[in-house]
């Protein structure tokens, strides 16, 4: 992996949403770095990226008018973005 996927694998492994633990969430979320680098120019995309993964991919519940949810994912997705960006 290159650097930009290393920081947002780190992102993704301390975030840990399906709650594996560091150690397996380290190669957990793998898959889903080359999808969120492209929607990281959006922010609106990214956050419905996101979205998705957590319900259709992991099979969670996210509620987008739970205070608790709808900022777990902003947070994130503002992470992302400026990993993103400080790598252009």
């Amino acid at each position: 992996m290159n650097e930009l996927t290393n920081k947002i694998n780190d992102i993704l492994t301390k975030w840990d949403p399906i709650g594996v633990g560091e150690e397996m969430a380290m190669d957990e979320y793998k898959e889903y770095i080359p999808m969120i680098i492209h929607y990281a120019q959006d922010r609106q995309k990214l956050i419905n990226h996101l979205e998705k993964i957590l319900v259709d991919y992991m099979g969670l519940s996210y509620d987008p008018y739970n205070q608790r949810h709808f900022e777990e994912i902003q947070n994130i997705c503002d992470k992302l973005i400026e990993i993103c960006k400080n790598q252009k």
